[in-house]
């Protein structure tokens, strides 16, 4: 059972750079809505049978996005699911157009870049696309992707105190939103 919402959304989709806390502060959200919790990445790893990194290593870039665009389509149909995207899903446009669709509410949790910055390595090791990257890079990363992510957005939120702060943001706007239409 869901508990009741001002809003008639079937999914929530969350979106954001790399440790920006897609899937630690979505598993929280998840809960708090009784909804099933969805990490993308997991997706696509048994979609794959191999690692994201060894997909980036073996096959590519292209391929991983492609394989990711295959996850989307079936992850869009999936009702009573909070889904934590891969940072770069905001790449491809119709990666965008299958989570847009009517019954999902996209939620972009926004990081600040010196927060993002100053996240450990072995963290960021962890994620393919920042794995050595230089600060540059991922300035560049983001500045690249955060118009991408407030496009798609029906909600940005912040992640740039604690993730207990960011929850409560999140609860707060989702539960206050109107469907424009």
């Amino acid at each position: 059972m869901i508990l009741e919402r001002n809003n008639n959304f079937d999914r929530i989709i969350l979106i954001g750079m790399p440790c920006s806390g897609k899937s630690s502060i979505g598993k929280a959200l998840a809960q708090h809505y009784r909804l099933d919790f969805v990490d993308m990445d997991e997706e696509i790893v048994k979609t794959a049978g191999m690692s994201i990194q060894e997909i980036f290593e073996t096959k590519g870039e292209a391929a991983f996005r492609e394989i990711e665009t295959q996850v989307t389509v079936s992850l869009s149909e999936m009702k009573n699911v909070l889904i934590a995207t891969g940072g770069g899903i905001v790449t491809r446009d119709n990666n965008m157009q299958f989570f847009k669709k009517s019954g999902s509410l996209i939620l972009f949790i926004h990081r600040n870049f010196c927060k993002l910055a100053t996240t450990p390595k072995r963290v960021m090791d962890k994620r393919p696309m920042l794995k050595q990257t230089s600060f540059d890079k991922l300035l560049n990363l983001y500045k690249t992707r955060l118009p991408l992510y407030k496009k798609y957005c029906d909600i940005e939120t912040h992640n740039d105190t604690t993730k207990e702060d960011a929850l409560r943001e999140m609860i707060r706007a989702i539960d206050n939103f109107e469907v424009k239409n």
